[in-house]
């Protein structure tokens, strides 16, 4: 009887052991694939950066419209949508900084029509670029703060490519004097703005806006617009 008693005793602890080991397995493995360890930046061995899929279902931070019409010495006619991948957006939203990984795309467009039924204005028209620029401080070292920059469109053969080498200099230069922070042009973006170090919840969900003031004017000088967001709280 002690002898049952014992085996019966050692096998349910066996069994406990057992389980605890398989739960123990399935958190590290829930752990490995947690989505805030994703990364959605993927180069191929020559450092080349792959072309980004599924980027529209991304976090889309709005549109910027420069249209060739009224600036025929524009740097990027005539629109740009901008995507960041969900998981660089939430680090973003509690953090107030970028991830490593990070990256965001920058789709451009051509200027479409000109009239619709709510009145003139400028409508986008047909996509014809894809860029991106990614922050990884260990792939490059030598750049600001890790970003680099990437573009896909072969103009000569009206396709855009598999892969685009780091432009590097090519296009830090413009963002290291001139986007906010030395590298993301949030200021040009609310989305981003607004979300910058929010913590949990979301700022749409807020019954203010700071565009509801009667007598609204933008604030060019970027502390003084977030300075003016707070106030509105």
């Amino acid at each position: 009887m002690k002898v049952i008693k014992v085996l019966l005793a050692i096998t349910f602890v066996t069994i406990i052991i057992v389980s605890c080991l398989g739960e123990k397995k399935k958190n590290e493995s829930a752990l490995a694939n947690s989505p805030q360890e994703k990364l959605y930046a993927v180069f191929d061995d020559s450092n080349n950066l792959v072309r980004p899929k599924d980027y529209r279902s991304w976090v889309f931070m709005g549109t910027a419209s420069t249209p060739k019409s009224q600036d025929p010495n524009v740097i990027f006619p005539d629109f740009q949508n901008v995507y960041v991948d969900p998981v660089s957006f939430t680090y973003w939203k509690i953090h107030g900084e970028w991830r490593e990984g990070t990256i965001i795309v920058k789709e451009l467009l051509r200027q479409g029509d000109t009239v619709s039924s709510v009145g003139h204005g400028f409508f986008q028209g047909a996509h014809f670029e894809v860029a991106a620029s990614v922050k990884d401080s260990k792939r490059f070292p030598t750049m600001h703060n890790g970003w680099n920059y990437f573009g896909f469109a072969d103009f000569k053969k009206l396709k855009l490519n598999e892969t685009s080498i780091p432009l590097g200099a090519q296009c830090a230069g413009c963002h290291n004097n001139n986007a906010i922070d030395g590298d993301v042009f949030y200021q040009y973006y609310p989305v981003m703005l607004a979300a910058k170090g929010y913590g949990d919840g979301n700022p749409e969900n807020e019954n203010t806006r700071p565009g509801l003031v009667e007598d609204y004017q933008h604030y060019k000088a970027i502390k003084e617009y977030i300075k003016n967001m707070k106030t509105q709280k």
